[in-house]
Parts: C-alpha cells; structure tokens; sequence
C-alpha cells in the first residue's frame, strides 16, 4: 500500500508540473508578442533625389484581423507619417530629398482584439545620392573573367572630405538592391569579391558611400564598370536572358 501510495503522488506530481510547464510556455509566448514585420523599399533603398518612393512593412503572417502599422525614422521622435491600416503599410515618400535619408523600422498591431504590438523591424538604411564626390571603381585582377574565375571590385572614395564611419556599397544594373555593403572606419576603399564568377555575374556595377549617422549624406554613384564573363578559349559568353 505504501508504495502504490507513492507512485500516485508521483504522477500527481508529474501533471501538476507539466500543467505550470504549459503555463509558462504560454506566458513566455504571450510575451513575444507578434512576429516583427519585414521592411523594404521601392523602388529601391538607394535613390537618387526627386524619386518617388514607397517604404513597405509588411506582417509576415497572414491574418485576417486589420493591423495598424507606425513607421519611425532614427533621430526623429515625432516622424509625421501617419498610421496605416489594412494587410501591409504602404508608406509614400514623394521626390525624396537629402533630408527624408536616414534609418527607419517598423512595427504593427492587431485592432480588434487588441494583442499588443509587434517586434520592431530589421532597419533600412534609406540612402539618396549626390551630396559628396563621386568614388571611383575598379575590377582586380581585370575586369574580363574567366568562368569560375575570382574578381574583386575595389570602391575607393577620394581624400575629401574626412569622413568617420562609412558605408560602402555596391550596385549591379537590373537589381534595385545592393549587392553588398561594408563597413570602414579610416579605410578610404572597401573590396567586394565574387570568389566564382557564373555568366549571370557579368554586367554593369557601380559604387556608393555614405556616412553611417542619424542624418547620412550620399555619394554620386561611380562611373558603370563593365564586367566581362568569358569561357576556355577566351570567348566572351552572353549572360542569359
């Protein structure tokens, strides 16, 4: 009798624990609150000034509920956008100027019923062109590569003016996004390589930079740099269309 007595209160024991296991869960679930959104822009993050330009978030769950969506920028407190309802936030920027540049996130909510906000967004660094020296761009080893072949794209900006912290990226005709970004503190050139170039590969790049604070100023792009994909006997190979 004593030690059937036991093993019921070891299975009591056991439910009791898993029930306060549940509750926990739950509440470190309620917690999280909503999945944080993605953030993009069209028609592309890297604008030069007078560009139309829309900011989207978007819930990466479907839902059916109405969500409210906020925008904020970084060193802007009282950001004048007002809220968005629906299924995504559409946020218009018409003719950006170099002052609508800068960082910005966003979160969402559910209305009814009210569930708290979501985790803010990844950032987005919205960059608008022109305001410093064009940097130059140049293809190492040569700007003509062998199928397979590595080529490193060297950005250099020029000695003026001095600049802290600098973002450099690099653009490819046909894709609005950056290919790569990279960080430099008292470098004035950054690399991108391609370490295994395919036909899809071959194009025309250019290059950006701009300073990495609350209110950046951007680059002019550098001269197109003409990328040249060519096969065993030298022969120049088209990219596929």
């Amino acid at each position: 009798m004593k030690l059937l007595f036991v093993e019921k209160n070891e299975k009591t024991s056991l439910i009791v624990l898993s029930i306060i296991g549940l509750c926990l869960y739950q509440g470190i679930k309620a917690q999280k609150g909503l999945p944080k959104p993605d953030i993009f822009a069209e028609p592309s993050s890297v604008v030069a000034p007078g560009t139309n330009v829309t900011l989207r978030c978007s819930a990466l769950q479907s839902t059916s509920q109405e969500l409210l969506f906020t925008l904020s920028k970084a060193g802007s407190p009282g950001y004048p956008h007002p809220e968005k309802t629906g299924t995504e936030g559409r946020f218009s920027l018409p003719s950006v100027k170099v002052r609508d540049a800068g960082s910005y996130s966003c979160f969402y909510s559910e209305r009814r019923p009210a569930k708290g906000k979501s985790e803010t967004s990844e950032t987005l660094d919205l960059v608008v062109t022109g305001s410093l020296p064009q940097p130059s761009l140049q293809a190492l080893p040569s700007a003509n590569v062998s199928l397979n072949g590595r080529v490193t794209l060297r950005c250099v900006r020029p000695v003026k003016p001095s600049l802290g912290s600098v973002m450099f990226m690099w653009l490819k005709a046909g894709t609005p996004e950056p290919l790569g970004r990279a960080l430099q503190q008292s470098q004035r050139w950054a690399d991108f390589t391609l370490p295994s170039v395919k036909v899809q590969d071959a194009g025309s790049f250019r290059c950006v930079y701009y300073e990495k604070t609350v209110q950046p100023r951007a680059s002019e792009p550098s001269e197109p740099l003409h990328v040249c994909v060519t096969g065993e006997k030298g022969t120049r190979l088209r990219t596929p269309s």
